[in-house]
């Protein structure tokens, strides 16, 4: 979720973080782009980036540095998650509405799969199998399992850890779903998660596991080594958290101003890569593996 300085007073009491461990420093701009919500890396190695005020589907080339527009989503007036189900083809929350946008034909194109007409503020995405991804409604504060192919949606999971909070309606943030755990943050509770999840049905089948309560999170990503990273947003950081350890905690890695979201290089040169959205564009952090 970009947060825009309009709002940053209200988090004035929000963002008091937990002791962190310092290990990198500032990221390196790749292009400067204006409130970046979310990123996907394309199987070629070039970036898409989503903007919750436009419908363009921005692509950038990190290796010459440089933007250009990859697709406009017919129908949407922003976007926000995106999540890859096969490859170089993508689910894109607009609104309400989730569209197909597929990148592995030429031109590109965008197709509305389906409105979730019930929704309230739908913000997260992530894949969960080859037909289905995972869809959070940050206004409702629950989970959505919807089938990319028929547009069929049924909630799975609803926690009190993922409902919103304060004065801005906004909970569940960033989620991905991994080997049967999904993993979220809450963005204004300054909380990340875990909740196992039937790798079938997708339906939460255990009570929730609270990483941190004093640390924002927005969006997350894993990285080669399996590790999750978190954008903290007005904490201006990515840091990472091994999902192994016996008591989990964050781990500073880069520090990205406004960080939103976050999504790992797919070529030899840059496997190693997170790169990281924000209210100034995309920038590199180089993780150490």
């Amino acid at each position: 979720m970009f947060i825009n300085t309009i709002l940053l007073p209200l988090l004035a009491g929000l963002t008091q973080a937990t002791p962190l461990t310092t290990r990198q420093t500032a990221g390196t701009q790749v292009v400067r782009l204006t409130s970046i919500e979310n990123l996907a890396v394309r199987p070629n190695g070039l970036i898409l980036a989503t903007n919750m005020n436009q419908a363009t589907l921005h692509q950038v080339d990190p290796v010459a540095k440089t933007s250009s527009t990859g697709l406009t989503v017919s129908g949407a007036t922003g976007l926000s998650g995106i999540a890859e189900f096969a490859p170089d083809v993508y689910a894109v929350i607009g609104g309400k509405s989730i569209y197909r946008v597929d990148f592995s034909v030429t031109p590109p194109k965008s197709t509305l799969i389906k409105q979730i007409t019930e929704a309230n503020n739908l913000n997260g995405l992530s894949a969960f199998d080859e037909s289905n991804v995972l869809v959070a409604d940050a206004g409702k504060g629950n989970v959505y399992k919807f089938n990319i192919n028929t547009g069929a949606y049924s909630e799975v999971a609803k926690d009190p850890t993922m409902a919103p909070s304060g004065g801005i309606p906004f909970g569940i943030d960033g989620i991905r779903y991994v080997n049967g755990t999904l993993w979220y943050t809450n963005i204004f509770r300054n909380s990340f998660h875990k909740i196992p999840l039937d790798p079938v049905t997708g339906k939460s089948t255990g009570p929730q596991t609270t990483i941190w309560s004093n640390l924002m999170g927005d969006d997350l990503c894993i990285g080669p080594n399996g590790k999750i990273y978190v954008t903290t947003n007005g904490r201006n950081s990515l840091v990472e958290v091994d999902p192994n350890a016996a008591r989990p905690a964050a781990v500073t890695v880069g520090t990205v101003t406004g960080s939103t979201s976050c999504a790992f290089g797919r070529t030899e040169r840059d496997r190693n890569v997170a790169y990281v959205g924000g209210g100034q564009g995309v920038f590199a952090v180089t993780i150490k593996i």
